[in-house]
């Protein structure tokens, strides 16, 4: 079977179409709430689905993915559980472009061949490991070869500031889209959407990285997101502003704001 984010970011490309990711946190504050938010997003027509998997200490994550984890851990602090409520998202959504983010002392707790296998038995498309980047090269190496085996494609993630050093890396082992994050201004907050990522963005695709590249972090509104296209992003991934959304907002809103999102990536198709 083809991967699905491939099939749906091959299909978004030939269109001339951009591509809404959002976060979704498993077991915040429970997984029966977890498979009703991805029904929400999958109605909304979100392209991807990142279902996060909770850790104590997400170090590169915002207050409230934070806040998010802890409640979710507050549930349930066996990963198994969690690995098993993917494969019930799948079979409840056989068609939607899922993606895993996991850090990799969870992954490593589960074991990464354990992990591996769990992903293929859960249909799932994509792993991101949040910290991937700070790894040893031989971490990277053994997930990716376990990864490519299954056809499972590992997300890489280029930090603010750009290291120049992956660009190699990206080109060859590149899957799916790349997640850049945005830039900090120079007090370091992400406050608005800074034309610079424009030049990020341009600088990649001149070193030869061909995947969709994926603005991430302190993208909020629709506004944000037409901002991120306009600077030549493929498509945005959404986490804080989803997940403190889903958490406080009526199922009726956050459907709304979901929406809301995703027109914004619509109209710059048209």
């Amino acid at each position: 079977m083809t991967n699905r984010i491939a099939a749906r970011m091959g299909q978004l490309r030939s269109a001339g179409g951009k591509s809404l990711s959002v976060v979704i946190m498993l077991g915040d504050p429970d997984f029966e709430t977890t498979l009703e938010l991805v029904r929400l997003a999958a109605d909304q027509g979100i392209d991807v689905v990142e279902l996060g998997i909770p850790i104590e200490t997400p170090f590169l994550d915002s207050s409230v993915m934070r806040e998010s984890m802890q409640r979710a851990l507050a549930f349930c602090r066996d990963p198994q559980p969690y690995l098993q409520t993917i494969g019930q998202i799948r079979s409840a959504f056989p068609t939607l472009p899922l993606e895993v983010m996991i850090y990799h002392d969870t992954l490593m707790g589960i074991g990464l061949r354990r992990f591996c296998r769990a992903m293929e038995d859960a249909g799932v498309d994509a792993v991101l490991v949040a910290d991937g980047v700070d790894q040893n090269d031989e971490f990277r190496r053994a997930l990716d070869e376990e990864l490519f085996a299954r056809d499972i494609y590992p997300i890489r993630f280029v930090p603010h500031p750009f290291r120049p050093q992956q660009i190699d890396d990206l080109r060859r082992n590149g899957r799916g889209f790349i997640v850049v994050q945005t830039r900090t201004d120079e007090q370091g907050h992400r406050d608005t959407v800074l034309d610079a990522n424009g030049r990020t963005l341009a600088e990649l695709r001149q070193a030869g990285v061909d995947q969709p590249l994926v603005l991430a972090y302190g993208i909020r509104t629709p506004a944000d997101v037409r901002k991120c296209i306009a600077l030549g992003a493929d498509g945005v991934l959404i986490g804080t502003v989803v997940l403190d959304a889903a958490y406080r907002l009526p199922r009726a809103e956050f459907a709304g704001l979901l929406a809301s999102l995703r027109e914004a990536a619509v109209a710059q198709e048209k």
